[in-house]
């Protein structure tokens, strides 16, 4: 009964791991894939540096700022 179960155990352990192999190629494809399609698209459209709100103050101009 020992063998049988050692046999099964080993079984569905290389399935598991040829399976988990295969997603993990499938992961690091498709980060790729969404890596390379970033960069295209940050050459198509560089950043801007707007503030997006005008009547808020930038942190970075507060410490330049007198004190109050």
């Amino acid at each position: 009964m020992k063998v049988m179960t050692l046999a099964v155990f080993a079984a569905g352990y290389v399935a598991g791991a040829r399976a988990g192999r295969e997603r993990y190629v499938r992961i690091v494809d498709g980060v790729a894939r969404a890596s390379q399609r970033l960069e295209a698209f940050s050459a198509r459209h560089p950043p801007t540096r707007q503030n997006p709100d005008p009547g808020r103050v930038d942190s970075r101009s507060r410490s330049q700022e007198a004190p109050v």
